[in-house]
């Protein structure tokens, strides 16, 4: 029969084991809800393959792209029709005359009421996981609730993309590339008074002039890692 310090000694043993396995599976808990929680919002200019890098960000991590959804939800939220929160959307610049008044009028529902529910729906992506496409959220979210890209590109080859997706002239695709920047860079301005193109609203900025879709998800999906995000395991080996 064992002596009681060797008893004791084997229960140190096996409470130290089980103490040890309850840690690690915490710890793999932890990460997986990290995975599954990961939240990614992405800036970007017209033309620079944002919308295109964010679907593909988004299937990687195994999480929601949030572009369209993001109004659905707003205007499910507000109990108003879509296609008025579509043009407050990132068209500032279209809310002066008197259409508009008679709109809003008409509807109830202003642009503060706007900025109420999407500031909502954002916060409420975040708790399930999601790349968010635009709209602030990396302002709403902040660097502690999100790994925030920009995504930026030349006029030049921005438009050159516009103009083959679309099929318009290169001059036309220009000036379209101007003006979709331009409402973008009012919607921010007007919301959250501050530079779309502030870097320190941004964790990463990346040119789409020298890499393609791609490259640009392997490169958030590394800098990620390198930010101390936990990645889903199936994507991390490729990730190099």
């Amino acid at each position: 029969m064992k002596c009681n310090a060797e008893r004791f000694i084997e229960a140190l043993i096996t409470a130290e084991v089980m103490e040890i396995q309850r840690q690690q599976a915490v710890e793999r808990e932890k990460q997986q809800k990290q995975a599954e929680t990961c939240v990614v919002t992405v800036s970007r200019d017209f033309g620079s393959l944002g919308k295109l890098v964010a679907q593909q960000l988004a299937d990687k991590l195994g999480v929601r792209c949030c572009d369209r959804y993001i109004l659905q939800e707003v205007a499910r939220r507000a109990h108003v029709d879509e296609e008025l929160v579509r043009v407050l959307d990132e068209h500032v610049s279209k809310i002066n005359g008197h259409w508009w008044q008679h709109l809003l009028q008409k509807e109830n529902f202003s642009y503060e009421d706007y900025y109420h529910y999407l500031v909502k729906t954002v916060l409420s992506v975040s708790r399930m996981g999601g790349v968010i496409v635009g709209r602030g959220a990396n302002l709403i979210l902040g660097k502690k609730n999100a790994f925030r890209v920009r995504i930026i590109g030349s006029v030049e080859k921005c438009a050159e993309r516009v103009a083959s997706r679309e099929e318009i002239d290169m001059n036309d695709a220009i000036d379209k590339v101007h003006e979709v920047n331009n409402e973008r860079a009012e919607y921010i301005e007007k919301l959250y008074d501050t530079d779309i193109n502030e870097p320190s609203n941004y964790d990463l900025v990346l040119n789409s002039d020298r890499y393609n879709k791609e490259q640009i998800v392997a490169l958030i999906c590394d800098a990620m890692e390198k930010a101390g995000y936990q990645l889903p395991d199936e994507n991390r080996n490729n990730v190099a």
